[in-house]
Protein backbone atom coordinates (compact mmCIF):
# COMPACT_ATOMS: atom_id res chain seq x y z
CA UNK A 1 0.00 0.00 0.00
CA UNK A 2 2.83 2.34 0.86
CA UNK A 3 4.57 1.70 -2.45
CA UNK A 4 1.45 2.31 -4.52
CA UNK A 5 0.66 5.46 -2.54
CA UNK A 6 4.18 6.77 -3.23
CA UNK A 7 3.80 6.09 -6.96
CA UNK A 8 0.51 7.95 -7.00
CA UNK A 9 2.14 10.95 -5.30
CA UNK A 10 4.96 11.30 -7.86
CA UNK A 11 2.92 12.97 -10.65
CA UNK A 12 1.29 15.21 -8.09
CA UNK A 13 4.69 16.50 -7.06
CA UNK A 14 5.63 17.08 -10.77
CA UNK A 15 2.38 18.97 -11.43
CA UNK A 16 3.06 21.42 -8.64
CA UNK A 17 6.57 22.29 -9.84
CA UNK A 18 5.35 25.83 -10.94
CA UNK A 19 4.87 28.24 -8.10
CA UNK A 20 1.94 30.70 -7.90
CA UNK A 21 4.31 33.58 -8.72
CA UNK A 22 5.53 31.82 -11.83
CA UNK A 23 1.98 31.15 -13.00
CA UNK A 24 1.06 34.79 -12.41
CA UNK A 25 4.16 35.92 -14.30
CA UNK A 26 3.12 33.84 -17.33
CA UNK A 27 -0.31 35.43 -17.22
CA UNK A 28 1.30 38.88 -17.02
CA UNK A 29 3.32 38.17 -20.20
CA UNK A 30 0.12 37.07 -21.92
CA UNK A 31 -1.55 40.30 -20.79
CA UNK A 32 1.39 42.29 -22.18
CA UNK A 33 1.13 40.34 -25.45
CA UNK A 34 -2.57 41.22 -25.60
CA UNK A 35 -1.76 44.90 -25.00
CA UNK A 36 0.83 44.82 -27.80
CA UNK A 37 -1.68 43.08 -30.07
CA UNK A 38 -4.26 45.83 -29.45
CA UNK A 39 -1.70 48.60 -30.01
CA UNK A 40 -0.60 46.99 -33.26
CA UNK A 41 -4.16 46.70 -34.51
CA UNK A 42 -4.87 50.27 -33.43
CA UNK A 43 -2.09 51.41 -35.75
CA UNK A 44 -3.37 49.18 -38.55
CA UNK A 45 -6.96 50.24 -37.97
CA UNK A 46 -6.27 53.98 -37.95
CA UNK A 47 -3.09 54.68 -39.91
CA UNK A 48 -2.84 52.04 -42.66
CA UNK A 49 -3.35 52.99 -46.32
CA UNK A 50 -7.04 52.08 -46.16
CA UNK A 51 -7.38 52.73 -42.45
CA UNK A 52 -9.92 54.88 -40.63
CA UNK A 53 -7.89 58.08 -41.02
CA UNK A 54 -7.90 57.62 -44.79
CA UNK A 55 -11.67 58.26 -44.77
CA UNK A 56 -12.51 61.84 -45.65
CA UNK A 57 -15.63 63.94 -45.35
CA UNK A 58 -18.96 62.12 -45.56
CA UNK A 59 -17.20 58.78 -46.09
CA UNK A 60 -16.30 58.75 -42.38
CA UNK A 61 -19.94 58.92 -41.28
CA UNK A 62 -20.98 56.02 -38.96
CA UNK A 63 -17.71 54.18 -39.66
CA UNK A 64 -16.50 54.27 -36.04
CA UNK A 65 -18.99 51.59 -34.95
CA UNK A 66 -18.07 49.37 -37.87
CA UNK A 67 -14.33 49.60 -37.23
CA UNK A 68 -14.66 49.22 -33.45
CA UNK A 69 -16.89 46.14 -33.84
CA UNK A 70 -14.23 44.52 -36.02
CA UNK A 71 -11.52 45.40 -33.51
CA UNK A 72 -13.55 43.97 -30.60
CA UNK A 73 -13.99 40.70 -32.43
CA UNK A 74 -10.24 40.46 -33.01
CA UNK A 75 -9.40 41.25 -29.37
CA UNK A 76 -12.01 38.82 -28.00
CA UNK A 77 -10.61 36.12 -30.25
CA UNK A 78 -7.12 36.89 -28.95
CA UNK A 79 -8.26 36.79 -25.30
CA UNK A 80 -9.92 33.41 -25.80
CA UNK A 81 -6.66 32.05 -27.23
CA UNK A 82 -4.62 33.18 -24.21
CA UNK A 83 -5.91 30.51 -21.71
CA UNK A 84 -5.22 32.59 -18.61
CA UNK A 85 -4.50 30.47 -15.53
CA UNK A 86 -6.13 32.85 -13.12
CA UNK A 87 -9.50 34.53 -13.16
CA UNK A 88 -7.97 37.86 -12.11
CA UNK A 89 -5.73 37.79 -15.19
CA UNK A 90 -8.72 37.41 -17.49
CA UNK A 91 -10.42 40.28 -15.64
CA UNK A 92 -7.32 42.42 -16.15
CA UNK A 93 -7.31 41.52 -19.85
CA UNK A 94 -10.95 42.61 -20.14
CA UNK A 95 -10.17 45.90 -18.37
CA UNK A 96 -7.25 46.57 -20.75
CA UNK A 97 -9.47 45.74 -23.73
CA UNK A 98 -12.25 48.05 -22.55
CA UNK A 99 -9.91 50.92 -21.68
CA UNK A 100 -8.03 50.74 -24.96
CA UNK A 101 -11.17 50.39 -27.04
CA UNK A 102 -12.73 53.35 -25.18
CA UNK A 103 -9.64 55.47 -25.91
CA UNK A 104 -9.57 54.40 -29.59
CA UNK A 105 -13.31 54.90 -29.89
CA UNK A 106 -12.99 58.47 -28.56
CA UNK A 107 -10.26 59.32 -31.08
CA UNK A 108 -12.30 57.85 -33.89
CA UNK A 109 -15.47 59.64 -32.84
CA UNK A 110 -13.60 62.96 -32.72
CA UNK A 111 -12.11 62.32 -36.17
CA UNK A 112 -15.51 61.32 -37.57
CA UNK A 113 -17.11 64.47 -36.19
CA UNK A 114 -14.25 66.58 -37.57
CA UNK A 115 -14.61 65.05 -41.04
CA UNK A 116 -18.38 65.45 -41.04
CA UNK A 117 -17.96 69.05 -39.96
CA UNK A 118 -15.48 69.70 -42.77
CA UNK A 119 -17.83 67.97 -45.21
CA UNK A 120 -20.74 70.15 -44.09
CA UNK A 121 -18.64 73.30 -44.51
CA UNK A 122 -17.51 72.16 -47.97
CA UNK A 123 -21.18 71.60 -48.97
CA UNK A 124 -22.04 75.14 -47.86
CA UNK A 125 -19.03 76.56 -49.69
CA UNK A 126 -19.89 74.60 -52.85
CA UNK A 127 -23.45 75.91 -52.62
CA UNK A 128 -22.10 79.48 -52.55
CA UNK A 129 -19.90 78.76 -55.58
CA UNK A 130 -22.81 77.14 -57.43
CA UNK A 131 -25.02 80.16 -56.73
CA UNK A 132 -22.37 82.49 -58.13
CA UNK A 133 -21.76 80.26 -61.18
CA UNK A 134 -25.49 80.07 -61.88
CA UNK A 135 -25.76 83.85 -61.70
CA UNK A 136 -22.89 84.15 -64.19
CA UNK A 137 -24.49 81.69 -66.61
CA UNK A 138 -27.84 83.51 -66.44
CA UNK A 139 -26.35 86.99 -66.10
CA UNK A 140 -28.84 88.47 -68.57
CA UNK A 141 -31.80 87.16 -66.54
CA UNK A 142 -32.20 89.54 -63.61
CA UNK A 143 -34.72 87.29 -61.84
CA UNK A 144 -32.41 84.24 -61.91
CA UNK A 145 -29.49 86.34 -60.71
CA UNK A 146 -31.55 87.65 -57.78
CA UNK A 147 -32.72 84.13 -56.85
CA UNK A 148 -29.13 82.90 -56.94
CA UNK A 149 -28.10 85.75 -54.66
CA UNK A 150 -30.96 85.09 -52.19
CA UNK A 151 -30.10 81.37 -52.05
CA UNK A 152 -26.47 82.20 -51.42
CA UNK A 153 -27.32 84.50 -48.49
CA UNK A 154 -29.51 81.75 -46.98
CA UNK A 155 -26.61 79.30 -47.27
CA UNK A 156 -24.26 81.88 -45.75
CA UNK A 157 -26.63 82.19 -42.77
CA UNK A 158 -26.59 78.41 -42.28
CA UNK A 159 -22.81 78.43 -42.45
CA UNK A 160 -22.76 81.22 -39.85
CA UNK A 161 -24.80 79.04 -37.51
CA UNK A 162 -22.55 76.09 -38.14
CA UNK A 163 -19.38 78.10 -37.53
CA UNK A 164 -20.97 80.13 -34.70
CA UNK A 165 -20.10 83.47 -36.24
CA UNK A 166 -21.12 86.61 -34.39
CA UNK A 167 -22.96 89.38 -36.24
CA UNK A 168 -19.75 91.27 -37.07
CA UNK A 169 -18.07 88.22 -38.64
CA UNK A 170 -21.25 87.38 -40.58
CA UNK A 171 -21.42 90.95 -41.93
CA UNK A 172 -17.79 90.79 -43.10
CA UNK A 173 -18.33 87.41 -44.78
CA UNK A 174 -21.49 88.68 -46.46
CA UNK A 175 -19.70 91.76 -47.82
CA UNK A 176 -16.87 89.58 -49.15
CA UNK A 177 -19.35 87.27 -50.89
CA UNK A 178 -21.36 90.13 -52.40
CA UNK A 179 -18.21 91.75 -53.73
CA UNK A 180 -17.05 88.52 -55.37
CA UNK A 181 -20.58 87.75 -56.64
CA UNK A 182 -21.13 91.03 -58.49
CA UNK A 183 -17.50 91.38 -59.54
CA UNK A 184 -17.67 87.95 -61.24
CA UNK A 185 -20.87 88.81 -63.13
CA UNK A 186 -19.53 92.18 -64.32
CA UNK A 187 -16.23 90.61 -65.31
CA UNK A 188 -18.10 88.02 -67.40
CA UNK A 189 -19.95 90.81 -69.21
CA UNK A 190 -16.57 92.43 -69.90
CA UNK A 191 -15.24 89.16 -71.38
CA UNK A 192 -18.28 89.09 -73.69
CA UNK A 193 -17.66 92.73 -74.71
CA UNK A 194 -21.16 93.42 -73.43
CA UNK A 195 -22.13 96.99 -72.49
CA UNK A 196 -24.24 95.51 -69.66
CA UNK A 197 -20.97 95.45 -67.74
CA UNK A 198 -21.31 99.22 -67.40
CA UNK A 199 -24.98 99.01 -66.35
CA UNK A 200 -24.26 96.36 -63.72
CA UNK A 201 -21.30 98.32 -62.44
CA UNK A 202 -23.39 101.48 -62.00
CA UNK A 203 -26.02 99.49 -60.11
CA UNK A 204 -23.83 97.34 -57.84
CA UNK A 205 -20.44 99.06 -57.59
CA UNK A 206 -21.08 100.02 -53.95
CA UNK A 207 -21.12 96.33 -53.02
CA UNK A 208 -17.68 95.72 -54.58
CA UNK A 209 -14.48 96.21 -52.59
CA UNK A 210 -12.37 99.26 -53.43
CA UNK A 211 -9.50 97.38 -55.11
CA UNK A 212 -11.76 95.42 -57.49
CA UNK A 213 -13.98 98.45 -58.04
CA UNK A 214 -11.08 100.53 -59.35
CA UNK A 215 -9.93 97.69 -61.58
CA UNK A 216 -13.44 97.26 -63.03
CA UNK A 217 -13.93 100.96 -63.50
CA UNK A 218 -10.78 101.27 -65.61
CA UNK A 219 -11.63 98.16 -67.65
CA UNK A 220 -15.22 99.27 -68.25
CA UNK A 221 -14.08 102.67 -69.50
CA UNK A 222 -11.86 100.92 -72.03
CA UNK A 223 -14.72 98.59 -72.96
CA UNK A 224 -17.11 101.50 -73.49
CA UNK A 225 -14.59 103.27 -75.70
CA UNK A 226 -13.96 100.07 -77.66
CA UNK A 227 -17.67 99.50 -78.20
CA UNK A 228 -18.16 103.12 -79.25
CA UNK A 229 -15.12 102.95 -81.50
CA UNK A 230 -16.26 99.65 -83.03
CA UNK A 231 -19.77 100.91 -83.80
CA UNK A 232 -18.46 104.21 -85.19
CA UNK A 233 -15.88 102.46 -87.38
CA UNK A 234 -18.42 99.92 -88.59
CA UNK A 235 -20.82 102.64 -89.68
CA UNK A 236 -18.01 104.64 -91.28
CA UNK A 237 -16.77 101.56 -93.13
CA UNK A 238 -20.25 100.92 -94.55
CA UNK A 239 -20.14 104.32 -96.31
CA UNK A 240 -17.12 103.17 -98.35
CA UNK A 241 -15.48 106.61 -98.18
CA UNK A 242 -12.01 107.57 -99.33
CA UNK A 243 -9.18 107.56 -96.79
CA UNK A 244 -9.21 111.39 -96.63
CA UNK A 245 -12.92 111.55 -95.92
CA UNK A 246 -12.66 108.79 -93.32
CA UNK A 247 -9.92 110.72 -91.54
CA UNK A 248 -12.02 113.89 -91.59
CA UNK A 249 -14.92 112.03 -89.95
CA UNK A 250 -12.65 110.48 -87.31
CA UNK A 251 -11.09 113.83 -86.32
CA UNK A 252 -14.58 115.23 -85.80
CA UNK A 253 -14.88 112.95 -82.72
CA UNK A 254 -12.41 115.22 -80.85
CA UNK A 255 -11.30 112.48 -78.46
CA UNK A 256 -7.73 111.33 -79.09
CA UNK A 257 -8.10 107.94 -77.41
CA UNK A 258 -11.40 107.20 -79.16
CA UNK A 259 -10.00 108.39 -82.49
CA UNK A 260 -7.17 105.84 -82.31
CA UNK A 261 -9.62 103.06 -81.48
CA UNK A 262 -11.79 104.00 -84.50
CA UNK A 263 -8.75 104.01 -86.79
CA UNK A 264 -7.71 100.58 -85.50
CA UNK A 265 -11.16 99.03 -86.08
CA UNK A 266 -11.49 100.70 -89.49
CA UNK A 267 -8.10 99.28 -90.50
CA UNK A 268 -9.18 95.82 -89.28
CA UNK A 269 -12.41 96.01 -91.30
CA UNK A 270 -10.45 96.93 -94.43
CA UNK A 271 -7.94 94.12 -93.86
CA UNK A 272 -10.70 91.57 -93.31
CA UNK A 273 -12.52 92.73 -96.44
CA UNK A 274 -9.33 92.51 -98.47
CA UNK A 275 -8.76 88.94 -97.28
CA UNK A 276 -12.36 87.97 -98.04
CA UNK A 277 -12.13 89.51 -101.49
CA UNK A 278 -8.83 87.76 -102.18
CA UNK A 279 -10.22 84.41 -101.03
CA UNK A 280 -13.34 84.89 -103.12
CA UNK A 281 -11.26 85.85 -106.15
CA UNK A 282 -8.88 82.92 -105.61
CA UNK A 283 -11.73 80.41 -105.30
CA UNK A 284 -13.41 81.86 -108.36
CA UNK A 285 -10.16 81.70 -110.33
CA UNK A 286 -9.39 78.12 -109.27
CA UNK A 287 -12.90 76.99 -110.23
CA UNK A 288 -12.59 78.73 -113.61
CA UNK A 289 -9.26 77.00 -114.33
CA UNK A 290 -10.84 73.63 -113.54
CA UNK A 291 -13.73 74.40 -115.91
CA UNK A 292 -11.30 75.30 -118.71
CA UNK A 293 -9.14 72.18 -118.14
CA UNK A 294 -12.23 69.99 -118.11
CA UNK A 295 -13.54 71.57 -121.31
CA UNK A 296 -10.19 71.12 -123.06
CA UNK A 297 -10.54 67.38 -122.55
CA UNK A 298 -13.93 67.27 -124.28
CA UNK A 299 -14.02 70.15 -126.77
CA UNK A 300 -10.86 72.24 -127.24
CA UNK A 301 -12.57 74.67 -129.62
CA UNK A 302 -15.12 75.80 -127.03
CA UNK A 303 -12.70 76.07 -124.11
CA UNK A 304 -12.08 79.77 -124.67
CA UNK A 305 -15.80 80.43 -124.10
CA UNK A 306 -15.39 79.27 -120.50
CA UNK A 307 -12.96 82.05 -119.53
CA UNK A 308 -14.40 84.17 -116.71
CA UNK A 309 -14.24 87.71 -118.10
CA UNK A 310 -15.13 89.25 -114.75
CA UNK A 311 -11.56 88.52 -113.63
CA UNK A 312 -8.73 90.93 -114.55
CA UNK A 313 -7.27 91.15 -118.03
CA UNK A 314 -3.91 89.63 -117.09
CA UNK A 315 -5.73 86.56 -115.79
CA UNK A 316 -7.75 86.29 -119.01
CA UNK A 317 -4.55 86.57 -121.05
CA UNK A 318 -2.87 83.71 -119.15
CA UNK A 319 -5.87 81.46 -119.75
CA UNK A 320 -5.95 82.26 -123.44
CA UNK A 321 -2.23 81.45 -123.74
CA UNK A 322 -2.78 78.20 -121.84
CA UNK A 323 -5.67 77.16 -124.12
CA UNK A 324 -3.66 78.05 -127.24
CA UNK A 325 -0.63 75.98 -126.13
CA UNK A 326 -2.76 72.97 -125.22
CA UNK A 327 -4.58 73.13 -128.56
CA UNK A 328 -1.31 73.55 -130.44
CA UNK A 329 1.12 71.27 -128.54
CA UNK A 330 -1.10 69.19 -126.25
CA UNK A 331 0.98 70.14 -123.20
CA UNK A 332 2.65 73.07 -121.37
CA UNK A 333 6.41 73.35 -121.28
CA UNK A 334 7.66 74.62 -117.95
CA UNK A 335 9.20 78.06 -117.69
CA UNK A 336 12.16 77.02 -115.54
CA UNK A 337 12.78 80.50 -114.20
CA UNK A 338 9.18 80.80 -112.98
CA UNK A 339 9.41 77.36 -111.34
CA UNK A 340 12.61 78.23 -109.46
CA UNK A 341 11.21 81.64 -108.44
CA UNK A 342 8.15 79.94 -106.95
CA UNK A 343 10.36 77.61 -104.92
CA UNK A 344 12.39 80.57 -103.68
CA UNK A 345 9.18 82.31 -102.59
CA UNK A 346 8.17 79.21 -100.64
CA UNK A 347 11.50 78.97 -98.84
CA UNK A 348 11.66 82.68 -98.03
CA UNK A 349 8.16 82.96 -96.49
CA UNK A 350 6.16 79.75 -96.30
CA UNK A 351 3.09 81.28 -94.60
CA UNK A 352 2.79 83.90 -97.33
CA UNK A 353 3.33 81.23 -99.98
CA UNK A 354 0.52 79.06 -98.54
CA UNK A 355 -1.92 81.96 -99.11
CA UNK A 356 -0.71 82.57 -102.66
CA UNK A 357 -3.03 81.82 -105.57
CA UNK A 358 -0.88 79.71 -107.88
CA UNK A 359 -3.65 78.84 -110.35
CA UNK A 360 -2.37 81.25 -113.01
CA UNK A 361 0.98 79.45 -113.03
CA UNK A 362 -0.70 76.67 -115.00
CA UNK A 363 0.14 78.83 -118.02
CA UNK A 364 3.90 78.36 -117.45
CA UNK A 365 4.19 75.02 -115.59
CA UNK A 366 3.79 71.48 -116.86
CA UNK A 367 1.16 69.38 -115.11
CA UNK A 368 3.87 67.55 -113.16
CA UNK A 369 5.62 70.73 -112.07
CA UNK A 370 2.34 72.36 -111.12
CA UNK A 371 1.54 69.29 -109.03
CA UNK A 372 4.96 69.56 -107.35
CA UNK A 373 4.32 73.19 -106.38
CA UNK A 374 0.77 72.38 -105.22
CA UNK A 375 2.06 69.52 -103.09
CA UNK A 376 4.59 71.81 -101.42
CA UNK A 377 1.92 74.46 -100.85
CA UNK A 378 -0.31 71.98 -99.05
CA UNK A 379 2.35 70.58 -96.72
CA UNK A 380 2.36 71.14 -92.96
CA UNK A 381 5.21 73.03 -91.33
CA UNK A 382 7.21 69.91 -90.39
CA UNK A 383 7.16 68.59 -93.96
CA UNK A 384 7.95 72.06 -95.29
CA UNK A 385 11.02 72.28 -93.05
CA UNK A 386 12.31 69.06 -94.65
CA UNK A 387 11.78 70.55 -98.13
CA UNK A 388 13.55 73.72 -97.05
CA UNK A 389 16.51 71.83 -95.58
CA UNK A 390 16.79 69.75 -98.77
CA UNK A 391 16.70 72.83 -101.00
CA UNK A 392 19.37 74.52 -98.91
CA UNK A 393 21.52 71.38 -98.99
CA UNK A 394 21.20 71.13 -102.81
CA UNK A 395 22.14 74.76 -103.42
CA UNK A 396 25.05 74.63 -100.98
CA UNK A 397 26.46 71.43 -102.49
CA UNK A 398 26.35 72.46 -106.13
CA UNK A 399 28.61 74.85 -108.00
CA UNK A 400 27.99 78.58 -107.91
CA UNK A 401 27.35 78.42 -111.62
CA UNK A 402 24.54 75.91 -111.05
CA UNK A 403 23.04 77.95 -108.21
CA UNK A 404 22.83 81.09 -110.38
CA UNK A 405 21.51 79.31 -113.47
CA UNK A 406 17.74 78.59 -113.12
CA UNK A 407 17.88 76.01 -115.93
CA UNK A 408 20.68 74.01 -114.30
CA UNK A 409 19.06 74.20 -110.87
CA UNK A 410 15.76 73.14 -112.40
CA UNK A 411 17.39 70.15 -114.10
CA UNK A 412 18.98 68.86 -110.90
CA UNK A 413 15.69 69.26 -109.01
CA UNK A 414 13.87 67.35 -111.74
CA UNK A 415 16.44 64.56 -111.49
CA UNK A 416 15.82 64.31 -107.73
CA UNK A 417 12.02 64.28 -108.23
CA UNK A 418 12.37 61.58 -110.90
CA UNK A 419 14.56 59.38 -108.65
CA UNK A 420 12.15 59.80 -105.72
CA UNK A 421 9.13 58.84 -107.86
CA UNK A 422 10.99 55.80 -109.19
CA UNK A 423 11.79 54.73 -105.63
CA UNK A 424 8.12 55.05 -104.61
CA UNK A 425 6.93 53.04 -107.62
CA UNK A 426 9.41 50.21 -107.02
CA UNK A 427 9.11 50.01 -103.20
CA UNK A 428 5.42 50.93 -102.92
CA UNK A 429 6.04 53.16 -99.90
CA UNK A 430 6.94 56.71 -98.90
CA UNK A 431 10.58 57.74 -98.67
CA UNK A 432 12.17 58.06 -95.24
CA UNK A 433 14.57 60.93 -94.52
CA UNK A 434 17.71 58.79 -94.69
CA UNK A 435 16.78 57.37 -98.12
CA UNK A 436 15.79 60.81 -99.37
CA UNK A 437 19.20 62.19 -98.38
CA UNK A 438 20.93 59.36 -100.25
CA UNK A 439 18.82 60.08 -103.36
CA UNK A 440 19.75 63.78 -103.20
CA UNK A 441 23.48 62.95 -102.88
CA UNK A 442 23.18 60.49 -105.76
CA UNK A 443 21.43 63.08 -107.96
CA UNK A 444 23.99 65.79 -107.20
CA UNK A 445 26.85 63.40 -107.94
CA UNK A 446 25.27 62.18 -111.18
CA UNK A 447 24.47 65.71 -112.35
CA UNK A 448 27.94 67.00 -111.58
CA UNK A 449 29.42 64.06 -113.44
CA UNK A 450 27.23 64.77 -116.47
CA UNK A 451 28.15 68.47 -116.39
CA UNK A 452 31.85 67.58 -116.21
CA UNK A 453 31.43 65.21 -119.14
CA UNK A 454 29.76 67.91 -121.23
CA UNK A 455 32.58 70.32 -120.41
CA UNK A 456 35.28 67.83 -121.42
CA UNK A 457 33.52 66.95 -124.70
CA UNK A 458 33.53 70.60 -125.66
Amino acid sequence: MTESFSMRKIPVIQKNNYSADEIQNTDNVKILELSNFIDKWEQELLFSENGFYSLKGKNAENKTKEYIRELKELINSKISEQNFSQITSKQTAEEIKNNKIAAINEKMQNYELQQLSEWEISVYENALTCAKDRAILYKNDEKTVQNAYNNAITVLSLLAQKEKWDFKVFSIKKEEFESDFYYSIINEFIKDKDINASLYFEKYNKKINIKDKEKLKETIEKLKNNIKGYNYAKELFSYNLTDDKNEKEIKAVKNKELEEIIRKFLSDFKTDKKKRDENEKRNKNEENWQEIISQLKTDKEKAILYIDYTLDEENQKKKKNYIENIRKNGYIQTNKKEFINLLKEAYEDFNKFKDKDISDYREVLSDRDYETISELKNQNLDKYNIYKANYKYITENTSKDTQEDEEKLYNILQLIISLKNTYKEINKKEIDIETENKIIDMAIGRYQKEEKGKGESK
